[in-house]
C-alpha cells in the first residue's frame, strides 16, 4: 500500500463525462488532511490498519477535523483485485468515520473522468509519503 497525505487549504473533484450520472458529482473540502492510497496486491488489514493509525496521528498532530480519505490507483504498477481493493478502501473510510471526530469525504472508487483539484500548504509537514 502507498499513501501520499496532504495538509491541504482545498481538496476537491469533480466528475465529468458518462460517470457524471452514476455518481455524486464531486467535493468541495476545505482546510483537511487528503489521503491519496493505492492498495497493491497481497495487501490487507494490517496494511489498512496502519494507514489508519497513521492518518490519525497526522490529523492530530496538524489539527485536521476534515479528511478526504480516497483510492487513488496512480501510486504504484502492482494493483490488488478490484473487488479486494475496494473493500479495503471502504474499510479504511469507515474506520476514519469511527473515530467520531473527524468530518471524513471520499470519492467514488474506480471512476473514470475525475478532476482533481489540491492546494496543498506549504509547511514541514504539509506533505507526506508512505509505504506500508
Amino acid at each position: 500500500m502507498k499513501a501520499l497525505i496532504f495538509h491541504a487549504d482545498r481538496f476537491g473533484f469533480e466528475l465529468e463525462g458518462e460517470d457524471k450520472s452514476s455518481c455524486s458529482s464531486g467535493i468541495d473540502v476545505r482546510e483537511c488532511l487528503a489521503v491519496l492510497f493505492h492498495v497493491e496486491e497481497g495487501d490487507g488489514p494490517s496494511q489498512a490498519k496502519r494507514l489508519h493509525q497513521d492518518i490519525v496521528k497526522i490529523a492530530r498532530k496538524l489539527g485536521a477535523v476534515r479528511l478526504v480519505v480516497t483510492a487513488f490507483g496512480h501510486l504504484s504498477h502492482n494493483y490488488a483485485p478490484w473487488d479486494e481493493a475496494k473493500e479495503i478502501v471502504a474499510g479504511v473510510v469507515d474506520a476514519c468515520r469511527a473515530e467520531g471526530i473527524y468530518e471524513v469525504s471520499t470519492t467514488p472508487f474506480g471512476v473514470e473522468g475525475k478532476t482533481l483539484i489540491l492546494h496543498a500548504k506549504s509547511h514541514r509537514d504539509a506533505v507526506k509519503w508512505r509505504s506500508y
